[in-house]
């Protein structure tokens, strides 16, 4: 690849990047759990109640959190992006890798 060629597609990558914030770096998990209500028939039943879990390592702990169901098409578009955003890393990195080693050649 050119050094043209080369400053190009990085400058490509990095606008690419710019289009996957904001990202966090977490799963969306569906859970079902029972609820608090004495009388629940559902709960009585065995089918608990759908409830939807943010988790995420925090100090290399696995930390959960109660999702509101507002929330959860932004907390999935936002852990897509950081997806997106360490694949782009990662081609970036093989590209200034392979960069660095053929200057020696």
């Amino acid at each position: 690849m050119s050094p043209a060629s080369f400053a190009r597609y990085l400058v490509a990558l990095e606008r690419r990047l710019q289009g996957y914030r904001p990202f966090i770096r977490a799963t969306v998990i569906l859970t079902r759990k029972p609820c608090i209500r004495k009388g629940c028939r559902a709960c009585r039943q065995g089918r608990k109640h759908l409830s939807p879990l943010l988790t995420a390592s925090v100090g290399g702990k696995p930390k959960n959190r109660y999702l509101p169901k507002g929330l959860i098409a932004e907390a999935r578009r936002r852990t897509k992006n950081y997806r997106k955003t360490k694949q782009v890393l990662e081609r970036m990195s093989q590209l200034w890798l392979e960069e660095l080693l053929g200057r020696s050649r």
